[in-house]
């Protein structure tokens, strides 16, 4: 037992539920979040260092591995409403970039108020970490959009090209 995962489990018994959400959603802007294992739902799906397009099951007593394909094709074959996830997405993104600027434009006032200058550096950085998770949302929508889900190296050049062509069309 390492001195992480003591902490780790000491640290979760003594947090409410509020804090580990936030735990849970920092992990999964911040990438450490990984998918479910489809065949056993209880491990965590992990990339392989040697080979960069097989992920494998974390759970000791499942220990599958599928390729990056297998993933893609299994996913796409599932009932799902790709338009109700992309507006669910979409919504979700726009909620945190207008709670970034509630936040931004309210602890600016209250920092020209008190004359208290770190109220606002604090904020800016809160706001920034919110604007994060805004985007992770908005690469979420895209790539269930686009179809692109499963490869091998993240499509990140794509999805800013994608984002300013939106940014800058006309409609």
């Amino acid at each position: 037992m390492g001195l992480f995962s003591f902490a780790k489990r000491s640290v979760t018994r003594r947090v409410g539920v509020e804090h580990r959400q936030l735990f849970e959603t920092t992990g999964s802007v911040l990438g450490s979040i990984q998918a479910e294992c489809p065949r056993c739902v209880k491990g965590r799906l992990a990339a392989d260092p040697g080979m960069p397009e097989l992920r494998t099951c974390d759970a000791p007593d499942c220990g599958a591995s599928f390729t990056i394909a297998e993933l893609a094709r299994s996913y796409a074959a599932a009932p799902v409403d790709v338009g109700a996830i992309v507006a669910h997405e979409r919504r979700q993104a726009l909620l945190m970039f207008v709670a970034a600027q509630i936040l931004v434009v309210a602890a600016s006032a209250w920092a020209v108020w008190t004359r208290s200058w770190e109220t606002l550096g604090g904020a800016v950085l809160l706001a920034v970490v919110i604007c994060a998770t805004a985007m992770v949302a908005r690469y979420r929508a895209w790539q269930v959009e686009t179809g692109r889900l499963f490869e091998t190296r993240a499509p990140l050049f794509d999805f800013l090209r994608a984002e300013a062509a939106g940014l800058f069309e006309r409609r």
